[in-house]
């Protein structure tokens, strides 16, 4: 069944949600220490250092990207006080609000940058979020957007998965809202609310190439587990050893400069990403 944007706001207490992964489910720790989170901060870090003046992190989690930003007023957003009190800490110099991204608590024309990773896929209204985005930045302002990418059918509900380990219920059963976007999609949405696209397209290739052996023999053994002992820490433990040997592998193809070949090969990453501008 097709889920409305109203059925969606029915059936997902969104705070309430993401409060609880904020307090229970360590993401920092266990993202960027992954082959994934890696490249993906790398990624980010190179368009952070573009950007100057009053600078958004919208879904500013633990405020990790906001620390080193010394180019201007560091100011963060996030549904969850659990994050932001973190944050503050981490942070003392930046400036945090407890915000709904479809609904921006700033004035019109007031940040001159916006950082919007890994934040559209968890809202029912992705281009509210832009044009909340598109309101608040100044004339000539940027943002990055990054996002899940997708083949196929896609997604709205997701499985809790390895958070249900800490603790964190779904909203939705054991599922809660969290979609994804083709490059297409996030260029037209983006244009559709008065942003100029310098660049689109798709990144985390590295993801692909590296990972192909160890989830191979990681399915073998999740399938074993699943159908004998279904031991919790077998699943842990198996997800460990399929991150360090992804991420073993990518270093090694980096030392030996075949990162940029296998890349080559790959025809998208798995996440989409859209940098623009608001015209002057």
């Amino acid at each position: 069944m097709k889920l409305t944007t109203p059925d969606i706001k029915k059936k997902e207490n969104f705070r309430e949600f993401y409060e609880s992964v904020g307090r229970l489910y360590p993401e920092e720790e266990l993202v960027y220490s992954s082959l994934r989170g890696r490249v993906r901060w790398k990624f980010v870090c190179s368009y952070l250092q573009t950007f100057h003046g009053r600078l958004l992190d919208l879904g500013c989690n633990r405020g990790a990207y906001l620390a080193g930003y010394e180019k201007g007023k560091p100011i963060g957003m996030d549904l969850a006080q659990s994050v932001l009190s973190f944050a503050k800490r981490r942070v003392p110099n930046a400036c945090f609000m407890q915000c709904d991204a479809q609904n921006l608590c700033l004035q019109s024309g007031s940040i001159d940058s916006i950082l919007c990773t890994e934040v559209i896929e968890h809202v029912p209204d992705a281009r509210r979020v832009l044009a909340e985005c598109f309101r608040v930045l100044n004339h000539g302002g940027s943002i990055l957007i990054t996002t899940p990418n997708y083949r196929g059918r896609k997604p709205t509900w997701t499985e809790v998965g390895i958070m249900e380990q800490y603790g964190v219920q779904g909203v939705n059963g054991d599922r809660y809202f969290h979609t994804a976007f083709r490059p297409d999609e996030l260029k037209s949405m983006a244009e559709t609310v008065g942003f100029r696209v310098l660049k689109s397209g798709t990144f985390e290739k590295e993801v692909k190439y590296a990972t192909r052996i160890p989830v191979f023999f990681y399915h073998i053994f999740d399938r074993i587990n699943r159908h004998t002992v279904k031991s919790e820490r077998l699943e842990q433990m198996n997800g460990a050893v399929f991150q360090e040997w992804s991420l073993l592998i990518y270093k090694l193809c980096v030392a030996l400069h075949l990162d940029g070949f296998f890349s080559r090969l790959v025809r998208e990453g798995v996440r989409t990403f859209l940098f623009a501008q608001k015209p002057s």
